[in-house]
């Protein structure tokens, strides 16, 4: 890992707000590609993912679903529950990038495709009494959609039409309904 990478990392600390989001932008740019820097990184972005702070457990989310494709070593299946666990986070724009964000990881390996699909439906389906879960159902469609965007699986479309059958309001129904872009 070099100096800018490590140093970038370093500034994720800050608490100066520029310096600590010029740094998490710069390493979600690297992260666009493989890295071979991953498990140099890896256990503080876990210690990230605990934090009691919700910037930086949304840090450690987008970052670990960028990372996903440079995990050789197929980490990822240890704490994919953990990462998953957040699309529930008790702050609603962590939970909400997590849901955005854990198609990345999806992409990476069959085994973790089922299991975020399963939990993603799941989490359609049980999240209708909660604060703006049209919010959370729109995400939710547009990660499954990001992941229909890469692999062009037609049974992905099946699924989602399939979710939007399930809202029962009108309006949503039909605003999930343009994701489809149909």
């Amino acid at each position: 890992m070099n100096n800018a990478v490590r140093e970038s990392f370093s500034n994720l600390e800050s608490t100066d707000d520029k310096v600590r989001y010029s740094a998490f932008q710069t390493l979600l740019s690297l992260t666009d590609e493989k890295v071979d820097w991953i498990y140099d990184v890896w256990d503080g972005l876990l210690e990230k993912l605990k934090s009691i702070n919700s910037y930086q457990r949304s840090i450690a989310i987008m970052l670990f679903c960028n990372l996903a494709k440079s995990d050789h070593e197929k980490r990822m299946a240890n704490i994919l529950d953990d990462l998953l666990a957040h699309t529930r986070d008790e702050k609603f724009i962590t939970s909400r990038q997590c849901i955005q964000n854990i198609w990345k990881i999806a992409i990476v390996d069959g085994q973790y495709r089922n299991i975020i699909l399963d939990h993603l439906e799941k989490r359609f389906r049980e999240c209708r009494e909660e604060s703006h879960y049209n919010l959370i159902r729109q995400d939710i469609l547009q990660s499954i959609m990001s992941l229909y965007s890469v692999e062009k699986d037609d049974l992905l479309l099946v699924k989602v039409r399939e979710l939007i059958t399930l809202e029962e309001d009108t309006k949503y129904r039909k605003g999930y309904s343009k994701l489809l872009k149909e």
